[in-house]
């Protein structure tokens, strides 16, 4: 009889056991599922990448993790980890007033597009950023630069430089500011036909972005005509442009032609006098071009036209 009690009590306790272990199973899968059907929480996990955790699923979803935190992969198992926090570029608009006492966002990451997880005086939400706008204009795109994206805004470019287009992609560039006083000087032939600046800013000084018959490049602006007059060029002197204008010569210097290119020269200034209305000439040398200007000529002589056509250094009257 004994015996009998004992066997049928140990078969009631393995079918309570083996009920018991159906149902845990069952209510194991079932809040795994759930746990994966329920909503996740704002922000994103961490790459896993480089981790090599415990092999061991802690959790199946975000619902079972503790505050912010999110069931994420550790390299081979799951476990809660706080969120990676996504920084978007911009600030966080200034708080005016209280709004909603509600935490509507964890972090940038949760919130769409371009917006911030930002303070509303009491809570948090999500708002589009305020762009800091620096003074100044973005220079005029002078062909194409790098695809890259290498700022998002004024904000986070150094110093005063905006954050402006290079033709393909942006980067921190310097604000283009008023044009710098004067005129360019009118091309003379053709220079390089390359972009060496694309604005005023661009040149040091007082220089300014000129056109050169070809390309741009940084030029001494046109500036009132220095007084006295160019020498007559002698013959043909280097095919190269020294000069802009008179403004780019150094003292009371011109910008005059050699007679193929230009380049800085002393102003030919008359001396005082006049030139006698005819003078006999050195025989053989008559109409030889023996000066250009005044200057040529020693003490008070003058540099003056003889009968014969040429230009000779003669005393005043």
């Amino acid at each position: 009889m004994n015996a009998r009690v004992c066997c049928s009590l140990i078969a009631v306790l393995l079918c309570l056991s083996v009920c018991l272990s159906t149902t845990d199973a069952k209510k194991h899968v079932r809040g795994k599922r759930n746990a994966r059907l329920s909503p996740a929480k704002p922000g994103v996990c961490p790459d896993d990448k480089d981790m090599i955790g415990v092999c061991v699923e802690d959790c199946f979803g975000d619902r079972e993790c503790p505050d912010d935190e999110k069931c994420c992969s550790n390299g081979c198992g799951h476990q809660c980890m706080p969120p990676y926090i996504v920084v978007k570029p911009g600030f966080c608009p200034e708080t005016v007033g209280f709004g909603p006492c509600v935490e509507k966002c964890s972090g940038d990451g949760s919130c769409p597009n371009n917006q911030k997880c930002c303070s509303n005086g009491c809570g948090h939400q999500c708002m589009a950023p305020y762009r800091v706008v620096k003074p100044g204009f973005c220079p005029e795109t002078v062909g194409f630069g790098p695809c890259v994206e290498k700022c998002s805004g004024d904000g986070s470019c150094p110093n005063n430089q905006k954050c402006c287009s290079n033709g393909c992609g942006h980067q921190c560039m310097a604000p283009y500011r008023a044009e710098k006083p004067g005129s360019c000087p009118k091309p003379i032939g053709f220079g390089l036909c390359a972009e060496m600046c694309s604005s005023d800013n661009n040149c040091p000084n007082n220089q300014k972005c000129c056109s050169n018959g070809c390309g741009h490049q940084c030029m001494a602006p046109y500036t009132a005509v220095k007084p006295g007059s160019c020498p007559k060029p002698i013959g043909a002197g280097l095919c190269v442009e020294k000069c802009s204008g008179d403004g780019s010569c150094p003292n009371n210097q011109k910008c005059c032609s050699n007679g193929c290119g230009h380049q800085c020269m002393a102003p030919y200034r008359e001396k005082p006098g006049v030139c006698p209305v005819s003078f006999a000439g050195v025989k053989g040398r008559c109409a030889e071009e023996l000066c250009v200007s005044d200057f040529d000529c020693p003490r008070n002589q003058k540099c003056c036209s003889s009968f014969c056509g040429g230009r000779m250094c003669t005393p005043a009257s």
